[in-house]
């Protein structure tokens, strides 16, 4: 399956531009503090609590020939996992447990052999609180298809987790799941059958 998208992808040039401005953003925010004569000792909300792991889980006769995924991130260096995905327009579910729990419930989930395959890559971070807070305005959102769904949402949480996966991690609206997961995860393992 060939990927379309409505717009052209931006390039690395535009990722770090957009991380520049995050951290412009942020910058100017703490110089509006001091300057304002408040002075707040605050940790950077997404800050990490150490390197992470993160993994895309793949079901790849969902949503008919498109595929489907589902997402995971560790909880530090703990063998703590949270876990979920958007199964479709009305159904968003998470979980949390350790690694065979996990690997057991996308197992099961959407019935025996759904997901099939999985992969995954170690970060450099893990802002597990910014990872969370993510999901849980994602799953307040309407479904879009094109620009707000299983994938995006992944994707979107993996940024979350560690921001440094811009590198990675392409724009990925308007891409079938499968083609993604097979093509787009810059630095994940190779695929795992479950």
């Amino acid at each position: 399956m060939r990927r379309h998208r409505a717009t052209a992808r931006p390039g690395k040039a535009s990722r770090i531009g957009r991380n520049t401005i995050r951290r412009l953003s942020s910058l100017t925010a703490a110089v509006a503090v001091v300057v304002g004569g408040v002075t707040l000792a605050a940790a950077d909300p997404a800050a990490a609590v150490g390197a992470g792991r993160v993994c895309m889980f793949n079901a790849t006769e969902g949503a008919w020939i498109a595929g489907h995924v589902g997402w995971a991130f560790r909880v530090g260096g703990a063998d703590d996992w949270i876990y979920g995905a958007t199964e479709d327009p009305s159904h968003n579910w998470q979980k949390e447990s350790n690694w065979k729990t996990m690997l057991d419930t996308f197992r099961v989930q959407g019935g025996k052999g759904y997901y099939d395959t999985y992969r995954c890559k170690n970060t450099g971070h893990s802002s597990v609180t910014a990872a969370k807070d993510e999901v849980k305005s994602a799953y307040l959102r309407p479904y879009d298809v094109g620009t707000d769904n299983c994938l995006t949402r992944s994707v979107e949480f993996f940024l979350a987790y560690d921001s440094d996966l811009w590198n990675d991690l392409p724009l990925s609206s308007y891409t079938g799941p499968n083609w993604y997961y097979d093509n787009d995860l810059g630095g994940f393992e190779g695929k795992v059958n479950l």
